[in-house]
């Protein structure tokens, strides 16, 4: 029955604290389900580029670029970084390209996946806006 199932493809934009760990739980789990088809990480000095890299999955320091080549192949785009001029720059990327299927995960889902896979608190529990 699993074979029919929607295999979801992530960009992942910045793997700090939160994004790192759910990178870790992605590749970690089968990758018919979950695959990070690419992620956007500008500290160069992040060891997670590496694994990535080993994965064969890119990495585009600029978000823009990865949202250009992959287009509608990227089903979520979860954004940790949490700052609202990303947010902003990407809903009006889609809107450019006419991406009608990619949806950016709002930051108070990725809170409700975290409690989801672990009962600590969350590393970026002081931002205050958590919506969309």
């Amino acid at each position: 029955m699993m074979s029919d199932a929607k295999k979801i493809k992530i960009l992942m934009i910045g793997l700090g604290r939160i994004g790192g760990r759910f990178y870790e739980k992605f590749t970690a789990m089968d990758q018919s389900k979950v695959e990070i088809i690419a992620i956007s990480e500008s500290n160069m000095g992040n060891a997670l580029i590496d694994d990535a890299l080993d994965r064969g999955i890119p990495n585009y320091p600029q978000y823009e670029e990865a949202v250009k080549v992959f287009g509608e192949g990227i089903d979520i785009i979860m954004d940790t970084s949490n700052r609202t001029e990303i947010k902003l720059a990407l809903r009006k990327l889609l809107q450019e390209t006419d991406n009608r299927h990619t949806v950016i995960l709002p930051m108070v889902v990725d809170y409700l996946m975290w409690y989801l896979m672990d009962d600590k608190a969350m590393p970026q529990a002081h931002h205050k806006d958590i919506g969309y």
